[in-house]
């Protein structure tokens, strides 16, 4: 992945992202309107600003159009990540990674110039072929030569058990961003919540050790 990189936006799945690539040896810039964000992340990234990224100005004055890579990591708020990626276009950023959180939110990103799509829901297609051929791995996206972000079904042994006793960061050095339940993408998760059967988890981490997950499903 190229050296510069700016995350728009510090939910769970922003910070997991920020701090992993700059554990990375990346070039990273976080960025969020929310202070506490900010200072929470500051010692984890090359440099942390607080600012609106639906702001033009405010953007620019962060020298978006310097980066190689811009991540929208907002997905919630819909309105904000299409302006946040409309500036990142507008102003010449190489790639655009923009998190979405529905297919129609998806298209959008795409029709205004989003070069790749995290976290859309899958193509219905895809996933029927994913488990009738018997995987709980529903889809792995490689953000760089090291680093994938993965969709997985809960495991049988994973059910009745919370995050907290599942420990996946110590156990397949994963981190947990989010989760799938009932059709709707959960990203604040309480880790105490016990994984119910047709869960979709969504994992983050190196791609060795997401390799090694997939094998196991």
């Amino acid at each position: 992945m190229e050296k510069n990189v700016i995350v728009l936006g510090l939910g769970r799945f922003g910070y997991a992202v920020a701090t992993k690539l700059f554990e990375k040896g990346i070039y990273v810039t976080a960025v969020d309107s929310n202070y506490n964000k900010i200072e929470k992340i500051a010692n984890s990234v090359s440099s942390a600003a607080q600012g609106d990224i639906t702001e033009e100005v405010a953007m620019k004055s962060l020298g978006i159009n310097n980066y190689d890579v811009a991540i929208i990591a907002t997905g919630t708020d819909i309105e904000a990540s299409i302006e946040a990626t409309l500036i990142c276009k507008d102003s010449g950023v190489d790639k655009v990674i923009a998190k979405a959180t529905s297919q129609s939110h998806a298209r959008i990103l795409k029709k205004i110039g989003a070069d790749q799509i995290v976290y859309p829901e899958l193509d219905t297609g895809e996933r029927l072929a994913r488990s009738l051929a018997g995987s709980n791995l529903l889809e792995l996206v490689q953000f760089s030569n090291d680093f994938s972000l993965i969709e997985i079904k809960a495991h049988e042994d994973w059910i009745g058990k919370s995050l907290i006793e599942l420990d996946f960061r110590k156990t397949y050095k994963m981190n947990v961003v989010g989760f799938e339940r009932d059709g709707q993408m959960l990203m604040d998760i309480d880790p105490s919540t016990d994984i119910r059967k047709g869960d979709v988890l969504v994992l983050i981490g190196d791609n060795e050790n997401a390799k090694a997950l997939e094998e196991k499903s």
